[in-house]
């Protein structure tokens, strides 16, 4: 059985800091991620995020269940080139999970939607 999950995005600044993004995935396709960034995400959250400084997507960890194949980030609405990520690659219970370099500007807008 499918179900919507929680997970986390990590969001490494140009400065060197670390940001922890907690993400909430929809169980179905063409939805809305929400976000958020002192707390546990949810279906009410925001469906996007402010981001802080110039960076990259390090890292998407997300549980199994969801019955989406992953993923596409997009920046201030428009989608990010090379911004897809699959479930399949960043399932928590992955002992070798990769890293992502999806780069992030600094006062864009990051959304994402499920395929």
């Amino acid at each position: 059985m499918s179900a919507a999950q929680n997970g986390t995005m990590n969001i490494l600044g140009r400065s060197g800091k670390t940001y922890l993004i907690d993400i909430y995935s929809p169980d179905a396709a063409a939805t809305q991620w929400t976000f958020n960034s002192t707390g546990a995400a949810a279906a009410t959250s925001p469906t996007q995020l402010r981001i802080p400084e110039d960076g990259n997507i390090i890292d998407v960890s997300i549980a199994t269940g969801t019955a989406c194949a992953g993923v596409v980030f997009t920046q201030d609405n428009a989608q990010i080139l090379g911004g897809v990520v699959r479930y399949a690659n960043v399932l928590n219970t992955l002992a070798n999970r990769g890293t992502s370099r999806i780069p992030v500007r600094g006062g864009a807008f990051l959304g994402g939607t499920t395929i």
